[in-house]
């Protein structure tokens, strides 16, 4: 069974598109500060909008900056909780989550109702699995401003994350109704497609692509969901325009060669798989596609290469092509 892979967390992946890197988001408390005349102040003053700022400092810069405050003892409570906050969102641009979670947890002791941090906070969890703590986290701050539509995208991601559609469904109902986008219809269609639903599914993408026509990632997944129904030339000519968006995409070119695969037609579907593996040449579903593609065509022992290739980089892909809703059997 070749394993279908695509870019969305909802619709059996863990990379997430169009939007960019998840737990960036600047601190909702600006940080004040009344300037006096001095060269002290002057220096205060540049920290203070390094630390605040993501459009006019690194994130590097910007850790040294809200450091330097906090070390300073010269912030009051909100103050101080924004520049955690704000060093926080700087250290999970640069990955390092446990760092982020540190601040976000001074932040949130020291100012319990700023919603943004609770919010960054839970963005900090979901980079690490920890779904049930990102809830928690946005359940926090969308009591404390429940007008927010994307922090409800944010929890319906979370709830995604555990496979509970339903619940993440209704978090996009929530911010289509106070703010529609393409990313809230785009998520919407991932969790339908989650559901296997694939006509609500494919509504979303469509809602999503009519507010963003260039979203390489909408393409992708709608083709999926063509995919799924059987319709493998509407889900070709899906993956053509995903390509032609982003001719990087190597889950794109995977996906392809599976709707090749499914019509018979093994070299293209092979070329595919090619593209797929100069991209990524880690990519393990690439090469077990490709292997049952060789398998199939005669190609014997560039097949059985393929798939120990594959196992040697999941050793759990076997599980995986037989599981649920992640595989789609050859026709």
């Amino acid at each position: 069974m070749p394993i279908r892979r695509c870019i969305s967390v909802g619709f059996m992946s863990h990379l997430r598109s169009p939007r960019g890197p998840a737990a960036v988001k600047i601190g909702a408390a600006v940080l004040m500060l009344v300037l006096l005349a001095s060269p002290a102040r002057a220096q205060t003053a540049q920290a203070f909008e390094q630390c605040g700022g993501e459009e006019v400092a690194t994130p590097d810069a910007r850790i040294a900056a809200c450091t330097a405050l906090i070390a300073s003892g010269e912030l009051n409570p909100t103050n101080l909780a924004a520049a955690y906050d704000n060093r926080g969102v700087a250290y999970a641009a640069q990955s390092r989550f446990d760092l982020a979670l540190a601040d976000y947890a001074q932040a949130t002791t020291l100012n319990p109702d700023d919603a943004t941090a609770f919010d960054n906070q839970g963005l900090a969890f979901v980079s690490g699995g920890q779904y049930d703590r990102a809830i928690a986290s946005y359940d926090r701050a969308i009591k404390l401003n429940p007008d927010r539509a994307a922090t409800y995208d944010d929890r319906g991601l979370a709830y995604a994350g555990k496979g509970d559609y339903d619940r993440a469904i209704a978090d996009y109902d929530q911010v289509i109704a106070r703010a529609p986008s393409a990313i809230a219809y785009y998520d919407r269609g991932n969790a339908n497609a989650g559901k296997q639903q694939y006509d609500a599914a494919i509504a979303d993408y469509d809602a999503a692509l009519k507010r963003n026509p260039g979203s390489a990632a909408t393409f992708n997944n709608r083709g999926l969901a063509y995919a799924a129904k059987g319709q493998y030339d509407r889900a070709m000519a899906d993956y053509d325009q995903a390509i032609k968006l982003d001719a990087n995409s190597a889950f794109a070119f995977n996906n392809r060669g599976l709707a090749e695969t499914a019509q018979g037609h093994d070299q293209r579907a092979i070329a595919d798989y090619d593209q797929a593996i100069k991209l990524d040449p880690n990519y393990a579903a690439a090469f077990y596609n490709r292997g049952l593609a060789r398998q199939h065509s005669g190609d014997k022992a560039g097949g059985t290469a393929d798939l120990a290739k594959a196992r040697q980089l999941d050793p759990g892909i076997r599980q995986m092509a037989n599981a649920p809703g992640d595989a789609t059997p050859r026709h």
